[in-house]
């Protein structure tokens, strides 16, 4: 702040006294015109009266032009003596700055207000103290903003006001109060960290779950600074240059509410209680109880949108109920089939069963209403479930319709004989009366594994033949034999013209299957799958059945495909065998036979790469089908077991004697 002198008059605005009175009002004047009041003006002037005029006029200008000029020369030679220096009788307090450059005088303001540095803060709040001394945050005089206010005095403005403010400065002088200054910055780092120290976030109330049943978590009121305001009481005292040496701020504490309160957490725990008891979903006669213990784990608390404290079940756990009682829910739908007589005729249809299944989304609804009942009090138990149809593939009636047109439109017989390498025939039979039976809609794909049910032993399956490292181990895995079934039924359906899909040929040729078009079927316990799949591109059902017997030591499996006839035409390139690779025989004498008996393990098989061509025309001759199949049969070596008995021990060769 700088201190106002009462302004010294300007030499200048006085009147020259040199000049008359008269003169210097004196006023022009018409014949005629009168002052009000006055004598009758006087006549017209005389040529000479008007002459004194003009030369009191022109003195009078040449003179306040020669004093300008003086005044101005004057200031200038007062400017350019203090030029870059402070101009006399400026003073900050007591300390006196004429003459001094910017550097001097923030040196001189510097060391004179080195007590401002001295002295400490102490912030207090909820019973502690933090002690910062003045130097640490920065205290001291703000030299550079006072030395920029001293250096524009006597600067600014028009020359005549500069004159007027250098003489006053220099008669009079000029006082700038002093003005202290902070770092800002830490003043609030050290009312922040003493907040942290003091202050306690709110504790809110909350409902707990355990397995006895909902807890209660009491809330606690927290407690919360106000840093700002502490700030600005604090800087408003240090930026004082006559502050004391010791100054003490209380930060201002408040407390601050939980969001949730116990009132409000005790409601969300019994709306949680009435909502966590047995529902029971009914269907006419049927129910279903998803228990309240299930509910309990499904539950968690929280705000809800309009800001209230309550249970809550995610939509997730609700479905998970459901998938628990979904097994039991739902029924199989059972499509329509066709009945054959004993003279392979079809003589009628069976009736088609619809399914179901629980329907997820407007059953979780419903639970979703009943929860909302139940936290508002109301008592709800027992609630309709909502099921969806699920329609069989063939239904009565396109069995119905069907059934007068089906004939056998393709079938297929396989020779095999009956041993261990296929389980005594159970592991052909078994999979063909699996398969007995089964429609294949329009459009629909049948899969061999899909189709036959789990392979255990349980259901008759045993040991049988496989190919292990390119041999045959005759019970080298469980359904040994199985790709009789399956190279019987891809030939009916070749042979129907259908579309065919997955199909591998066996590690070497089997004089039982055509020729290029065996298809086997594996599952390995490395995971590993290879199928046989065909589907039915036609526009009517058709009806696999498959039939299995022995005659003596010799087993059959056969499977007719009945369908409306569709006027197909289906025809086989002759086999295209290249790369034949001759097999030989070997004998291997073994002691794990009798003396004498004879066992082939393996039969010489030739190796060869074999291609057929399948092509399928339509009523009118129009081509549908037309694929090449490839072979590629390794070359086995025949294996002759001769049993022969264990050799006797042999003596020791005598040592010769000399």
């Amino acid at each position: 702040m700088v201190d106002q002198q009462a302004p010294i008059p300007d030499p200048d605005s006085s009147a020259d006294p040199g000049v008359p009175v008269a003169d210097a009002t004196m006023a022009d004047s018409r014949p005629g015109d009168a002052e009000p009041g006055g004598t009758p003006p006087a006549g017209p002037k005389s040529h000479s009266g008007r002459r004194a005029a003009t030369r009191f006029s022109l003195a009078f200008a040449f003179g306040l032009l020669a004093v300008l000029a003086i005044a101005a020369g004057a200031l200038a030679a007062y400017e350019s003596s203090n030029v870059g220096r402070i101009v006399p009788g400026v003073r900050v307090g007591p300390v006196d700055l004429s003459g001094l450059s910017p550097s001097q005088a923030a040196a001189r303001l510097r060391e004179s207000y080195a007590a401002l540095g001295e002295g400490q803060l102490i912030l207090a709040a909820a019973g502690r103290e933090r002690t910062i001394s003045y130097t640490d945050l920065g205290r001291r005089i703000d030299a550079d903003r006072i030395v920029a206010q001293a250096m524009a005095i006597g600067r600014d403005g028009p020359a005549v006001e500069r004159i007027t403010a250098s003489v006053r400065t220099l008669v009079s002088g000029l006082r700038i109060e002093p003005a202290a200054t902070i770092d800002g910055a830490t003043l609030r780092s050290q009312i922040a960290a003493l907040a942290r120290d003091v202050e306690v976030a709110p504790v809110d109330a909350a409902v707990t779950i355990g397995d006895l049943g909902f807890g209660l978590t009491l809330a606690a009121n927290g407690r919360r600074a106000d840093v700002d305001k502490a700030f600005r009481i604090a800087e408003s005292v240090l930026l004082q240059p006559y502050a004391p040496a010791s100054t003490r701020v209380d930060l201002p504490v408040g407390d601050v509410a939980p969001s949730v309160t116990n009132e409000e957490a005790s409601a969300a725990r019994e709306a949680a209680r009435r909502v966590a008891v047995d529902v029971t979903l009914v269907n006419g006669g049927e129910s279903w109880v998803i228990p309240g213990t299930a509910f309990r784990g499904w539950i968690s608390f929280g705000v809800t949108a309009d800001g209230a404290y309550a249970p809550v079940i995610a939509r997730e756990g609700l479905e998970a109920g459901l998938a628990a009682i979904a097994d039991s829910v739902s029924v199989t739908p059972v499509s329509a089939t066709f009945l054959v007589d004993g003279k392979e005729q079809v003589v009628g249809v069976t009736d088609a069963k619809p399914g179901r299944s629980v329907d997820i989304p407007n059953t979780v609804a419903t639970l979703e209403k009943l929860i909302a009942q139940r936290a508002m009090g109301l008592s709800v138990s027992r609630v309709p479930i909502s099921l969806t149809v699920i329609e069989p593939e063939l239904t009565t009636a396109e069995a119905s319709k069907s059934a007068p047109l089906m004939r056998p439109i393709s079938q297929w017989t396989t020779y095999f004989p009956i041993g261990v390498r296929n389980g005594q025939g159970a592991n052909i039979w078994i999979p063909a009366r699996d398969i007995d039976g089964q429609v294949v809609m329009p459009g629909g794909w049948f899969d061999f594994w899909k189709a036959i049910g789990p392979v255990t032993r349980e259901r008759g399956y045993k040991d049988g033949g496989a190919i292990i490292d390119g041999h045959t181990e005759p019970q080298g895995a469980l359904a040994g034999g199985i790709c009789s079934c399956s190279t019987t039924l891809f030939n009916a359906a070749l042979r129907a013209g259908l579309q065919m899909g997955a199909r591998l040929n066996h590690y070497y040729y089997i004089d039982r299957y055509p020729l290029g078009l065996d298809a086997t079927v594996f599952e390995s316990s490395s995971g590993s799958v290879q199928t046989m799949s065909f589907r039915n591109d036609t526009s009517a059902p058709i009806l696999i059945r498959g039939t299995g017997w022995s005659v003596g030591g010799k087993g059959y499996v056969r499977f007719v495909l009945w369908s409306v006839p569709t006027g197909r035409v289906v025809t086989f390139s002759a086999p295209i065998v290249k790369n034949v690779r001759k097999a030989t025989d070997s004998t291997v004498y073994t002691t794990d036979l009798a003396p004498g008996v004879k066992e082939r393990t393996e039969y010489p098989t030739d190796g060869k790469d074999v291609w057929v061509t399948r092509t399928v025309r339509d009523a009118a001759g129009t081509l549908i089908h037309e694929e090449t199949y490839y072979s590629h049969y390794a070359t086995i070596t025949g294996i002759l077991q001769i049993g022969v008995a264990p050799s006797s021990t042999l003596s020791p060769t005598p040592t010769p004697t000399p």
